[in-house]
């Protein structure tokens, strides 16, 4: 069988897993843009696996005069970027990695909270005027006894709600199938809907999937019930929120805090870099050097599996 990467990065742990299982691998030369459209659809036509990120998007048109078995391997937890037609899920299989960047898209989460519940942004500004702690508009606030919903119950998100128990945090979760998580009832999380849940919460926490069920899940109504001083954070597809209503809250509430992994170009207008309550970085939660790697060992490892079953 034969391997195409786009990604010129490709570890050598995952290079040997596949020369292990003989597997041909070529790997994209350095430098070169990764492939989109007509030129990624000619890798799928010419490889039996092609591994690629959430940036190539391959709709149903592109597998449509596939006719032998295929593995597309993505580096990510997510795979709504690529749709089989229903007539080709018996040839075509996909291999992601659901495992890998679960504590690393946890500390990020938390990375964003702190920074805006303790008011790190003006506190530096503050710091580097010389200035006293007691010009600041705005004063820190503690975890430790707030309570924290997590909008999600999948893997990221069990780590999210496992990481605010340590915190101290009295814990809210809203998934669609609450039955399924009885190891995080157990564990003292109370499973409310999604309007108790912005209602209640002092931090709210988006790491859910995105599909029909959960687009604009997070609409400019249920964004409206939230608390004036609540701190609403996602590492989530953008579909998922009214990014647009959130922002505007925390234009008009100075108080109101928002924090956003997410692709940026696709907010960059909604937002001013110099308000101190809105953060946005750039999809780099799950984006750690350590991660990155597992990333790519666990999607080549299930690539193997795929070829297996």
């Amino acid at each position: 069988m034969r391997a195409y990467t786009i990604f010129d990065d490709f570890p050598q742990s995952s290079i040997s897993l596949l020369e292990k299982a003989g597997i041909e691998l070529i790997i994209q030369p350095k430098g070169k843009e990764r492939p989109q459209g007509d030129e990624l659809k000619k890798l799928l036509d010419t490889y039996d696996i092609v591994f690629i990120s959430t940036a190539q998007k391959m709709p149903e048109e592109m597998f449509a005069d596939v006719t032998t078995p295929k593995i597309i391997g993505t580096a990510s937890s997510g795979v709504d970027h690529i749709h089989i037609p229903e007539d080709k899920k018996g040839l075509i299989r996909i291999a992601n990695a659901t495992h890998a960047n679960r504590s690393t898209v946890t500390e990020h989460t938390f990375g964003l909270i702190l920074t805006l519940r303790k008011q790190l942004i003006e506190g530096r500004e503050t710091a580097a005027k010389g200035l006293s702690k007691k010009v600041m508009e705005l004063k820190p606030v503690d975890l430790y006894g707030s309570t924290m919903g997590v909008i999600g119950a999948g893997g990221i998100a069990s780590t999210v709600l496992r990481m605010a128990k340590c915190f101290g945090m009295k814990r809210l979760c809203w998934t669609l199938h609450p039955e399924k998580h009885q190891d995080l009832a157990e564990d003292g999380v109370e499973f409310v809907n999604v309007d108790s849940l912005l209602k209640s919460a002092d931090v709210v926490s988006v790491n859910i999937p995105m599909s029909e069920q959960t687009r604009n899940l997070v609409n400019e109504e249920r964004i409206a019930l939230m608390k004036d001083t609540a701190t609403f954070v996602t590492t989530s597809r953008l579909e998922i929120t009214d990014n647009k209503a959130l922002i505007e809250r925390a234009k008009r509430i100075p108080t109101f805090s928002v924090g956003m992994d997410v692709d940026a170009a696709n907010v960059k207008e909604l937002w001013d870099p110099s308000m101190k309550n809105v953060i946005v970085t750039p999809h780099i939660g799950g984006g750690t050097i350590e991660s990155r790697i597992r990333l790519f060992n666990e999607c080549t490892e299930n690539v193997i599996k795929a070829i297996h079953d």
